[in-house]
């Protein structure tokens, strides 16, 4: 398992997706950061708030902005391989079809929870930076960690609803219906983000519940969970009982 992941990193490091990969994680914490200070400056004279900061950009990257941009990542990872042509060399090795794809898996996890950990950490950088120029309030340790633990929380479920569109990309080997498949579920997200029923849908339910939203709503937390759990597990098995049944030649 940690040969396939130093090759997984080795892959990644050769490509171009590693520089785009870092630059798309400045685009959520960039913008909020800037709306703060608009809001600041503007006439309705809003203080800039790290705790702020850290909600709005919670709420731009669990429904639309990261599910979108792992999608595409989840899918190049699987797709690059029949593309290049790399499967029948690799199972060429002592390699089991369920060891690669669990370690394909792995490693797109290990790439979420770089991902939110670099927003965090670029959101608090921007507003320690912002300090220096105008008042920043809640800007110390307990926030920042406060919301590390919920980016971090938001990492697993964030990956947790990601297996299916990895069984659509192995289904048709491509980039096109995983992104036709998120692109409709990010405009579901924002139709149900303050609906009553959002905890049943589970890409809305993820960032509900690291939010605790949904907290005195119709759909209890504990059927939430079970919810990501079973999307998450029917998109593991339905991409496992696919891929074994490709025909690499």
């Amino acid at each position: 398992m940690l040969r396939l992941l130093k090759c997984e990193f080795i892959k990644l490091k050769r490509s171009k997706f590693l520089l785009i990969g870092i630059l798309g994680t400045l685009i959520v914490p960039l913008f909020v950061f800037v709306k703060a200070v608009m809001d600041y400056l503007s006439s309705s004279g809003r203080d800039i708030s790290l705790f702020s900061m850290y909600d709005s950009a919670l709420l731009f990257l669990m429904l639309l902005f990261a599910p979108m941009v792992l999608t595409i990542l989840g899918a190049w990872i699987v797709s690059r391989e029949y593309t290049d042509g790399t499967l029948k060399n690799l199972f060429v090795i002592p390699v089991s079809r369920t060891a690669f794809l669990f370690g394909k898996l792995l490693f797109f996890g290990i790439l979420v929870f770089l991902f939110m950990l670099a927003s965090w950490l670029e959101i608090l950088t921007a507003a320690l930076v912002c300090s220096f120029f105008l008042p920043v309030e809640d800007l110390t340790i307990p926030c920042a960690l406060f919301f590390l633990a919920k980016m971090l929380c938001g990492s697993l479920l964030l990956w947790a609803t990601q297996t299916p569109f990895l069984y659509l990309t192995i289904r048709t080997k491509g980039f096109v219906a995983p992104l036709i498949a998120i692109a409709a579920v990010s405009l579901v997200n924002v139709v149900l983000s303050n609906s009553g029923v959002a905890g049943f849908y589970p890409w809305t339910a993820a960032y509900h519940l690291v939010t605790g939203h949904l907290i005195g709503q119709s759909c209890p937390e504990e059927l939430s969970f079970l919810i990501i759990l079973a999307v998450c597990l029917w998109g593991i098995g339905t991409s496992l009982v696919r891929f074994r049944q490709e025909e690499v030649g």
